[in-house]
């Protein structure tokens, strides 16, 4: 299959337009330009992404799917150009950093306001993505600084910010708050909220059910701050751990979860990169705040006792 920009910027206007004289006035071109574009797309794609009704094109379902993934890409494109104008503005290189979403509020969004915001000259671009991208984009050097789950690729430069142990978050009134520890066994009768296939966590809880031979009445995956804000709406339980929770603020209660299951958090530079002084300071910020949280956190649940 070998797609042509034209194509996708046909069929973008179109969706946008709706109709095929407005796209062909906004890329310049005549309308059976337009319609000869769209059907080299479907002739690529090998699916049929609107109904012909006498001069209107109808999008069907393949259609508005396959917007998302356009949009994407041009989202993408709008980033680089606005990155070029900081560029020529600032004349310095724009920070490039994509983190998952339990670190973004309180400790990176702190970070980010304590170190760089007095920086009027810096421009930033912060991305929130899942951890397989933000590793693959940090070892193609398209981001400065990764912030993510491990385990830690080798070969980058990385730091390691945080550790702690999956938990089982659930409603104050939930049958398995009764537990001192939740096993495998005891997540047979319930929805269990986790991360997805892609993520270490999943990849671990997997193996503790195949090991208990057991499996949870069904499964709902998010990314696990999601899964936090779902468990407390009595969606079912999540296994997160301590600093999501911290994240999501929400009126749960945890459980440890058996066997153990270890988190960690890494700061993750591309490798050989040059030492940039501000995303060193960021990294330092955050690891001693996540430090001094789990502090205050252990006597919090101490007190609790």
């Amino acid at each position: 299959m070998r797609l042509k920009p034209r194509q996708l910027e046909a069929f973008r206007h179109v969706m946008n337009a709706q109709g095929v004289t407005a796209a062909a006035e906004a890329m310049n071109v005549t309308q059976p330009a337009v319609s000869r574009l769209i059907r080299d797309l479907e002739d690529a794609v090998g699916m049929t992404l609107f109904i012909r009704a006498g001069a209107r094109l109808v999008p069907t379902e393949e259609a508005n799917l396959l917007l998302n993934e356009v949009e994407r890409l041009y989202t993408g494109i709008d980033q680089v150009a606005r990155a070029a104008v900081d560029i020529r503005r600032h004349k310095n290189v724009v920070l490039r950093i994509g983190t998952v979403t339990s670190l973004v509020r309180p400790f990176l969004h702190q970070a980010i306001i304590d170190i760089a915001g007095p920086r009027l000259d810096l421009p930033i671009v912060l991305d929130v993505e899942n951890s397989r991208h933000i590793w693959d984009m940090v070892e193609k050097n398209r981001y400065d600084l990764g912030i993510v789950f491990g385990p830690p690729r080798s070969h980058l430069q990385t730091v390691h910010l945080h550790g702690s142990e999956a938990v089982v978050a659930m409603t104050p009134n939930h049958p398995l708050a009764e537990l001192d520890r939740v096993t495998p066994a005891d997540l047979r009768d319930y929805r269990v909220l986790t991360a997805g296939r892609n993520s270490p966590l999943r990849s671990a809880l997997d193996r503790a059910f195949a090991l208990a031979d057991q499996t949870p009445l069904n499964t709902m995956e998010s990314s696990m701050l999601n899964c936090c804000h779902f468990a407390a709406a009595g969606m079912g339980v999540a296994i997160v751990d301590r600093t999501t929770l911290r994240a999501a603020n929400v009126d749960l209660v945890t459980r440890p979860f058996k066997p153990t299951i270890g988190i960690s958090y890494y700061a993750a530079r591309p490798a050989g990169s040059r030492k940039i002084q501000v995303l060193d300071e960021i990294i330092e910020h955050m690891r001693v705040a996540l430090e001094r949280d789990a502090v205050v956190q252990q006597r919090n649940n101490y007190a609790r006792l």
